[in-house]
C-alpha cells in the first residue's frame, strides 16, 4: 500500500499522465471557428440583373436587388422580375464550420423546404429540397456576386443573375 504520495516518482507519474490527458484532449478537440462572422464579405445590399430560362425553353431577362443579413446566421433575400414572371427566393442559413443548413422559401411558385451545404471561400452553394429540388451557389468579392440557381419540377428551370454592391 502507497502510503507516501508525495515521493518522486509518483509526482512524475502524476505529471506526466496529466501532459499526456492535456495533450489528448487538445489533438481530440474540434478546430474552434475563428471567423466571428462567417457572412461578412457577402452582407449587404446588391442589385443586378440575369436571365431566368423556362423549362418550356423561353428566356427572360431579369433585374434583381438582394439583401443578405446576419452575422451568426445569414437571412437573404432575392427579388427579380421580367416582364412576365417574378421570383421572391428567401433562404435562412447557419453555418458550423464551413458546413450550412437552413430553410428556404419561393413566394411567386409557392415552395419551401430545407437547406444544405457548404461555404468556402467567397462560395457558398447548397442543395434546396422539399417542394422541389434544386440547387444554388452564390460566388461573390466584395462588390460583386454571381447566383446560379437550378430546380426541377417547377416552370421556371435555372437562373443566372449577376450583381454588385448597393
Amino acid at each position: 500500500m502507497l502510503r507516501n504520495l508525495n515521493c518522486v516518482p509518483v509526482k512524475r507519474m502524476a505529471a506526466l499522465l496529466g501532459a499526456i490527458a492535456l495533450t489528448g484532449s487538445m489533438i481530440g478537440a474540434p478546430k474552434a471557428d475563428t471567423s466571428e462572422d462567417p457572412f461578412k464579405e457577402i452582407r449587404g445590399k446588391w442589385g443586378g440583373s440575369g436571365v431566368m430560362s423556362l423549362s418550356e425553353g423561353r428566356k427572360e431577362r431579369l433585374a434583381c436587388s438582394a439583401e443578405y443579413s446576419g452575422s451568426s446566421s445569414l437571412r437573404l433575400v432575392i427579388d427579380c422580375s421580367s416582364k412576365n414572371n417574378k421570383i421572391n427566393l428567401q433562404a435562412k442559413l447557419s453555418s458550423n464550420a464551413g458546413r450550412l443548413a437552413g430553410t428556404w422559401s419561393e413566394k411567386t411558385y409557392n415552395v419551401l423546404g430545407v437547406i444544405s451545404g457548404k461555404m468556402t471561400d467567397n462560395k457558398i452553394s447548397f442543395n434546396i429540397a422539399g417542394g422541389v429540388l434544386g440547387r444554388m451557389s452564390v460566388s461573390y468579392t466584395k462588390t460583386r456576386q454571381r447566383v446560379n440557381i437550378s430546380v426541377q419540377n417547377l416552370p421556371l428551370k435555372d437562373v443566372s443573375i449577376n450583381m454588385t454592391r448597393r
